[in-house]
């Protein structure tokens, strides 16, 4: 009988299934799927065990049986709602198996590095960096940032779109002077007037991720050469670059692996090739390389070593 692994990545919009056969000799992903997001906060109780019980028959009630441990890698795990709606889920499914809930930047964690050391920096929608160490002990985890969008998440997309914004509204005024972002801005929310503006950024509908979706705007004004876009440039950089040091500090990796994560630093060129500088001024022996694994197959890594299988 096959021990059969499973790693979701539970996204907002979609949650990514990896299957895993693993043995002695190796950890192999033999399916991997899309599915319908599941935060609870965005979906509700009921609508993420739909999508639970969606990922579970694809996967078959006769593979189920030869599940060993299901690793969650989701944001808002300390929630006990979203605990109890991720363990209800695999009941439902008539699976046995208690499974292992962890963040979804730990699930990316261990995606990137496999079972070894090493450090992300993660800038998507929010930011955090994170990073863990094996030894004698066990496992060693810090991390640093990822507070939310309020009062932290520098360098994130959301923290971009509302520096454009910001440009735009001190642009009108005449604090700054005019931007190319104020047109791309307006035709982007198709509005016509800073007033209509201002209802988009308060309105209970817009949230994190419609702030967020600006963020690309930025580089508008960084190849119109804009004061405040270069300037917006070099804030995230510096931001992303700083959650950087006291994680690699506090684990002793300041030669060790660091792989980024996140759509910001995936898309935009200019921001992760000054971040990269900025790390490596400080840091020049850190090894900046590319994810191993994705968050499924990580989360999937972190069930494994959860319940000690191989």
């Amino acid at each position: 009988m096959a021990n059969l692994i499973l790693g979701f990545d539970c996204g907002g919009t979609k949650t990514q299934v990896d299957v895993v056969c693993c043995d002695k000799k190796q950890k192999k992903v033999i399916e991997s799927f899309l599915v319908n997001g599941m935060n609870v906060n965005s979906y509700g109780e009921e609508k993420v065990l739909e999508h639970l019980a969606e990922a579970f028959d694809r996967i078959g009630a006769s593979r189920l049986t030869e599940v060993k441990a299901i690793g969650f890698g989701a944001a808002g795990v300390s929630n006990p709602l979203t605990r109890e709606v991720f363990f209800q889920g695999v009941r439902n499914a008539g699976c046995l198996v208690e499974p292992l809930l962890i963040g979804d930047h730990q699930a990316a964690l261990w995606g990137a590095h496999a079972d070894g050391n090493g450090i992300i920096l993660i800038a998507g929608t929010g930011s955090v960096c994170c990073g863990h160490i094996h030894d004698v002990n066990g496992w060693t985890e810090t991390r640093c940032g990822g507070y939310g969008h309020l009062i932290d998440d520098e360098g994130s997309g959301y923290t971009l779109g509302r520096d454009v914004l910001s440009a735009v509204v001190r642009a009108e005024d005449g604090r700054i002077s005019p931007t190319v972002m104020r047109k791309a801005v307006f035709e982007k929310l198709k509005i016509n007037s800073i007033q209509e503006l201002i209802g988009f950024v308060y309105s209970k509908d817009t949230g994190k991720k419609e702030i967020a979706a600006l963020a690309p705007i930025l580089e508008l004004g960084v190849v119109a050469e804009e004061r405040v876009a270069l300037e917006i440039l070099q804030k995230a950089a510096d931001n992303l670059a700083a959650m950087v040091f006291p994680v690699a500090d506090k684990l002793g990796l300041s030669n060790g692996p660091l792989s980024f994560c996140g759509s910001v630093l995936k898309k935009n060129a200019r921001i992760r090739t000054l971040t990269t500088q900025k790390i490596q001024e400080k840091l020049p022996e850190i090894r900046i390389c590319p994810p191993q694994y994705d968050a499924a197959y990580g989360a999937a890594l972190a069930a494994m070593q959860e319940k000690l299988i191989f």
